[in-house]
């Protein structure tokens, strides 16, 4: 438990409380506009600039973005100062996909990713159908991380058992998701959204209230060698606030590049971009996905460097878990920042969660059934829907927090498994005219074997991550079969897309 006075734990989680609150009143409200299927799955066409910027953020900030991010600074100083440029990932995506995947759905009906993928490639039930399962196997993996998260969050505070803390928090999530969709997906990753950025300012003052700013930082951390405490050890060397931090380059080059490469495959940046309103926004919306981005990107690295900086001046005692130094900071700060930084770590964890259970949800009740060939009336498919997203998440709340290791294994699949399902398929594939079906189809079975196989411990050869080599053999075979097997001409209204 947290060494906070009971009174500013009660406020802590009177406030975190009245956040989970305020979303489950918003989502419930969503409901009101759930009109037809398509506005439960997708939303489609019917949000403005602002909502759509700011939730396609917060989908993409997770918790680790917060709490991860900011437990390596401190253990490796600098290798993350260049997650400030992660804040472009949004727009970079928006710029290469936006106009495209907006104007498929101008083409036809869409409420999913495998609408798209439908209209992109003739109806292929092969292309839908796997690039659905392995959506979901990297959904689920990831909505346990998120859960997990925000299960550790209320332990941590108030001493609850994580199952409790998981129900509570989740379970109200998966509650008003079930009943209003991605319409209440979008209004309560908008709300967080805002709360992180929010929170993100305030934390961002109390960084420069309590260092003095970076000159200050790079002078205490580089005039101290070791600081010990309690039989625990941090050892500062210069080499923390060089360039690379004691870091190798490479892999503070793939910390960089990965999570701005892999946020244009993310499902939640793509089903964002068909539920904007007014094609014409899609300038605006990036410009909000980048700047409320900056704000927890700067959140991302300060909290650590303010925690370095802290030991360093023997202010507080360094840390067993690298990982609590955004809790360690929010307790040096006082009670003000300790409501933001609890609310903008359970906003991430609940923004990133809901997408992950929307998407994984609509993949399993509705694009693989439709794949397989199964057909259902609309307010059955919605049922249908509201059932199976009810399971996944009080199922996923269970695992979460009764399988450690089993979350932290899939922790490391979701990523760049969803990177593996949407690079064919949305990113070579609407850039890309000479994209054929049995070229995307056989990557996609590729893809799926691969990501199977690295899921039971499969080792790559090299340094970086697993899925790097899973996307970089998913690219060659789409392009190579594609050549090899084209498709005939293209239907006029797909080209005029694609040349946008």
């Amino acid at each position: 438990m947290a060494d906070i006075s009971s009174g500013s734990r009660i406020l802590i989680l009177a406030f975190a409380l009245s956040m989970i609150a305020v979303s489950f009143l918003i989502g419930i409200i969503g409901k009101k506009k759930v009109t037809s299927s398509q506005a439960y799955y997708g939303g489609t066409g019917m949000f403005g600039s602002f909502a759509i910027g700011l939730s396609s953020m917060a989908g993409i900030v997770s918790a680790f973005a917060i709490v991860g991010v900011n437990g390596l600074v401190y253990a490796n100083g600098n290798s993350m100062g260049l997650w400030m440029m992660t804040s472009c990932a949004g727009p970079f995506a928006f710029i290469l996909l936006a106009k495209r995947v907006r104007a498929m759905a101008e083409v036809g009906s869409v409420s999913s990713l495998g609408d798209i993928t439908d209209l992109r490639f003739n109806n292929s039930r092969l292309i839908k159908g796997v690039m659905s399962i392995i959506l979901l196997l990297g959904c689920v993996a990831y909505l346990a991380s998120q859960i997990k998260a925000g299960a550790e969050l209320l332990t941590h505070l108030m001493g609850w058992n994580p199952l409790v803390a998981g129900l509570i928090i989740f379970g109200i999530l998966t509650i008003y998701m079930s009943i209003s969709g991605e319409v209440g997906g979008i209004m309560t990753q908008t709300f967080q959204g805002l709360v992180m950025v929010i929170a993100g300012i305030i934390i961002i003052i109390s960084f420069f209230k309590i260092t003095g700013g970076f000159e200050v930082i790079v002078d205490a951390v580089s005039n101290v060698d070791t600081v010990t405490a309690n039989g625990v050890t941090k050892e500062f060397t210069p080499n923390l606030m060089n360039a690379w931090g004691t870091s190798a380059p490479a892999s503070v080059f793939a910390w960089v590049f990965i999570p701005i490469v892999g946020t244009i495959g993310q499902p939640q940046v793509i089903s964002r971009i068909y539920a904007l309103k007014d094609p014409n926004e899609i300038p605006k919306t990036a410009f909000y996905n980048c700047l409320s981005h900056m704000v927890i990107a700067a959140v991302s690295i300060v909290v650590g460097f303010s925690v370095l900086y802290l030991v360093a001046t023997g202010k507080i005692q360094p840390l067993e878990q690298a990982d609590r130094a955004v809790f360690l900071f929010a307790d040096y700060c006082g009670l003000t920042t300790q409501l933001f930084v609890y609310a903008a770590v359970l906003a991430a964890a609940m923004s990133s969660a809901s997408m992950y259970l929307s998407v994984s949800a609509t993949a399993l009740s509705r694009d693989i059934p439709a794949a397989l060939g199964k057909s259902f009336d609309e307010k059955k498919q919605m049922r249908i829907s509201r059932i199976v997203m009810f399971f996944i998440g009080f199922a996923s709340i269970y695992f979460s927090v009764t399988n450690a290791e089993g979350v932290a294994i899939l922790g490391t699949f979701g990523w760049g498994t969803l990177m593996t399902a949407t690079f064919p398929t949305f990113i070579l594939g609407l850039l890309w005219k000479k994209a054929s079906r049995k070229g995307v189809s056989l990557a996609l079975v590729v893809a799926l074997v691969l990501n199977l196989l690295s899921l039971t411990g499969m080792k790559w050869p090299g340094a970086l991550p697993w899925y790097v080599n899973v996307i970089a053999i998913t690219l060659v075979v789409t392009v190579v079969g594609s050549l090899c097997m084209p498709d005939a001409e293209l239907d006029e209204k797909l080209e005029a897309v694609i040349d946008l």
